[in-house]
């Protein structure tokens, strides 16, 4: 892991992000890029131009009050800012075409209400439309030594082992032991061929294999997750699928959300 972009809006939600991957690399020569998007919401009036100035400065100065404050606490970090006018997701995607971070690390809000979206529309549409791994922490995360980290699959393999790099990345820092989570669906799948695929892209590496049944499927992960003691729950977006049985909104408004759970959401391009 060399190069960290690290989204922020200066709220809480994305400083406790920051803090939580700058403690998680503290011990390794990382490169943190804080990045701030801005845009206006209109482009009809004479001063458009002023109020853009405006809005830049007003980033760069967040941006630099933000790093200060990331240096007060670790002060060895290499922290980098940025500041880009337009969408959030065509700043991000700017930047990632050009630099190729390791990972992009954002906040979500991670209320338990049931009525609330799971991630926060932001995150919900960088995991959407950015197609590299991305570290979404709720708000009321607390770094802790991920020893172990829950993947959830849906037992297909994938097309690209690179994929897996930021996953043996993580295990390999922290020894962590990697469980496997497939929730049980009416599709056959061969389990036993499924489970030799996956494991050789994870060599000399703790592994488990788990069958979970339940219709909600973010439920029954993060009940698995709360019975084990997890720390983290990765998963591999190759699947539109899968990936909105977990995450569409007719079954997260059915859930309560585990808000301390970080998710490292990988991205598979099929060829």
């Amino acid at each position: 892991m060399k190069n960290v972009l690290i989204l922020t809006d200066f709220s809480n939600t994305a400083r406790n992000a920051a803090l939580y991957a700058l403690k998680m690399f503290k011990d390794d020569d990382v490169e943190f890029n804080l990045l701030n998007a801005y845009d206006l919401e209109f482009s009809g009036s004479p001063y458009v131009m002023q109020v853009k100035e405006e809005m830049a400065y007003e980033s760069e100065k967040g941006l630099k009050q933000e790093k200060t404050l990331l240096k007060r606490i670790f002060p060895q970090a290499d922290v980098q800012t940025l500041s880009g006018f337009g969408s959030l997701i065509d700043v991000v995607h700017q930047f990632i075409q050009k630099n190729h971070p390791d990972l992009t690390v954002l906040g979500c809000r991670g209320e338990s209400a049931l009525e609330n979206f799971l991630l926060g529309s932001n995150a919900y549409e960088v995991i959407k439309s950015i197609k590299a791994p991305i570290l979404v922490v709720p708000k009321s995360a607390e770094f802790r030594k991920p020893e172990k980290i829950v993947f959830a699959t849906d037992l297909k393999d994938i097309a690209k082992d690179e994929v897996m790099n930021p996953v043996r990345d993580i295990v390999d820092r922290y020894r962590s032991s990697l469980m496997f989570v497939n929730v049980l669906d009416d599709e056959y799948v061969n389990r036993l061929d499924a489970e030799n695929k996956i494991a050789t892209h994870f060599p000399n590496i703790d592994l488990s294999f788990n069958f979970i049944e339940g219709d909600d499927v973010s439920k029954s992960i993060n009940r698995f997750m709360d019975d084990n003691d997890a720390e983290m729950v990765a998963m591999v977006r190759h699947d539109v699928g899968f990936f909105d049985r977990i995450f569409h909104p007719s079954i997260t408004k059915q859930m309560v959300l585990h808000p301390e759970h970080p998710m490292l959401i990988l991205h598979d391009e099929l060829e």
